[in-house]
């Protein structure tokens, strides 16, 4: 039986073990061995060859987008598989390997640049709540927005953030009034007269810096969700003190598609991680990592 090149698995959920240990993880399926390879990284790149074996999946550009990784890169040159993996930051990496059937070729990138970025950087997550709800299905917002900010949080946290969300199990509990952050999350939904699904991003009229880190929250979403972007909008926020507010909406309320999506799990997982990705911008290219 030839030995192929089976598969890739990308491990970016929020809550895998490699993201608690500060790695990211990739892992190459082959369906027999692990054949002769060489690895080597060269400023944001690691550059993977697998020599004499076949690749029996689609080539292609694979997004990844949890912070450190940005896409893997995957193609048959000649004999040989070329594996491609661009990233945000330069940073290193390790490979361990495990025999069966697939053998099992890892690739963990140490996420601890990110630590770099966020160390110390106070956060405050607003997770909305309401009584009533027009969503097809009885959703209230709540549950999806508190599910969104606690994955939200342990990311932050993860990364030495000090992140706090602003209730837990009564919203009675918050305190608007005396937030000690720089930047202030709400998270809710809205109902949209259109019925238009999608997801958009609210800044602070008076703050141009809201502007800059809505931009960045904006675009991560972009680059991660599946719904349509609805855009940038201003608003009056009225909160006082040194903080940068911004409003992020995930999904339509009264739409069934986002809807259902605010029910998923793993929306619910790049939700938090977009957001995630948009500070990290924020951070390290508006803010110049001070």
């Amino acid at each position: 039986m030839l030995n192929k090149l089976t598969n890739i698995r990308i491990d970016s959920a929020c809550n895998s073990p490699s993201i608690k240990e500060h790695k990211s993880l990739l892992v190459f399926d082959f369906s027999l061995d692990i054949p002769s390879h060489q690895a080597e990284i060269h400023e944001n790149t690691i550059k993977i060859i697998f020599s004499n074996v076949p690749l029996n999946m689609p080539e292609g550009i694979y997004k990844v987008l949890d912070g450190i990784i940005s896409f893997v890169e995957i193609k048959q040159q000649g004999e040989d598989i070329e594996v491609f993996l661009h990233l945000d930051f330069p940073s290193n990496f390790e490979v361990k390997t495990i025999k069966g059937i697939p053998s099992q070729f890892e690739v963990y990138i140490d996420r601890s640049p990110l630590i770099g970025v966020l160390k110390g950087r106070k956060i405050t997550i607003n997770p909305g709540f309401s009584k009533k709800t027009k969503s097809p299905t009885g959703l209230f917002m709540h549950i999806p927005m508190m599910g969104i900010a606690k994955k939200l949080n342990f990311l932050l946290s993860n990364c030495k953030a000090e992140s706090k969300i602003t209730w837990k199990k009564d919203p009675e509990e918050r305190n608007l009034k005396d937030l000690d952050c720089e930047i202030l999350i709400d998270l809710y939904t809205e109902v949209s007269p259109k019925k238009e699904s999608g997801f958009k991003v609210y800044y602070d009229e008076k703050n141009e810096t809201s502007l800059k880190l809505a931009e960045c929250i904006n675009k991560a979403m972009e680059e991660k969700l599946q719904l349509p972007n609805l855009g940038i909008f201003q608003k009056s926020f009225g909160y006082t003190g040194n903080i940068f507010p911004i409003g992020v909406i995930p999904a339509m309320e009264n739409v069934r598609i986002d809807d259902a999506l605010l029910r998923d799990v793993d929306y619910r997982n790049k939700v938090a991680q977009s957001v995630f990705n948009g500070l990290i911008r924020f951070y390290y290219q508006v803010r110049g990592g001070n």
